[in-house]
């Protein structure tokens, strides 16, 4: 069984003006259990609306979405929040690290909030921070460490309560070449490790070469999927071509060579 499948997903906006949009239409998509899949197309194509809906963020205006086999579209507010404490982990392009917490309070959230005892806590905090190469900087508040540091402290917080799929939006956007190559290559190396399926939203042809598949969507439908292969720099050069065919805005791309 897979575990998550999207299934006809349709997203439509009203205005005041009565004129609705339909960010995304008859969308279908399955995700099987530790697999890397990165979402790709032009801005405004539907890319953050998808990454929405498949989190339950958001409501589809049609269409159900099914995770370990129960459609979450018909869960309540309540269980809703529930299942998506303990299910799912969150990385985003601006951290989202709370100022007042050190870097290792920020990441032992989930667990404060699912409750679970301080005993337990700590050598979770140990093993994660040790994995990432972040153990010397948990005392330290987020003004005093680097945008690398940080957005590796937020895939430790994303993974600490051992998540079935992680949801990424542009992890790398607000970082430089150096660190996005640390970044990604935590996240896909840990990503295999503890078998979390990952779903990444970017712009970054580069940071979407370690995924194992990337799908392409253009005015809300998919246009086309690619698949890694044996041979990472092929892939990127197929992201690159795939991008030019879709006219992606140029200063949207941020190339690092290999």
């Amino acid at each position: 069984m897979p575990l998550l499948q999207a299934e006809n997903l349709s997203k439509t906006y009203g205005s005041k003006r009565g004129i609705s949009y339909e960010a995304l239409h008859q969308f279908t998509l399955t995700v099987q259990q530790g697999e890397f899949i990165g979402i790709m197309g032009p801005s405004g194509s539907g890319k953050t609306t998808l990454l929405n809906l498949l989190s339950t963020i958001d409501k589809p205006s049609s269409g159900k979405i099914i995770i370990h086999g129960e459609d979450v579209t018909s869960f309540s507010h309540h269980k809703l929040a529930k299942f998506r404490r303990k299910e799912m982990g969150f990385v985003f392009q601006d951290f989202n690290l709370l100022e007042t917490l050190t870097i290792g309070e920020n990441i032992l959230l989930p667990l404060t909030l699912n409750k679970v005892k301080v005993k337990e806590m700590t050598p979770k905090l140990h093993i994660i921070s040790k994995q990432l190469g972040i153990e010397d900087i948990l005392e330290k508040r987020i003004m005093e460490v680097s945008g690398g540091q940080m957005q590796r402290a937020a895939i430790a917080r994303a993974l600490i309560h051992n998540p079935s799929i992680i949801f990424a939006d542009e992890p790398t956007g607000n970082l430089d070449s150096k660190a996005s190559l640390q970044v990604m290559n935590t996240l896909s190396h840990l990503q295999k490790h503890y078998e979390t399926a990952t779903l990444m939203v970017t712009h970054d042809p580069f940071a979407a070469s370690f995924c194992q598949k990337v799908i392409f969507i253009k005015d809300g439908k998919l246009y086309n999927e690619i698949h890694q292969g044996n041979n990472r720099q092929t892939f990127f050069e197929a992201i690159l071509n795939m991008q030019s065919l879709l006219g992606g805005n140029i200063h949207d791309l941020q190339t690092v060579h290999f």
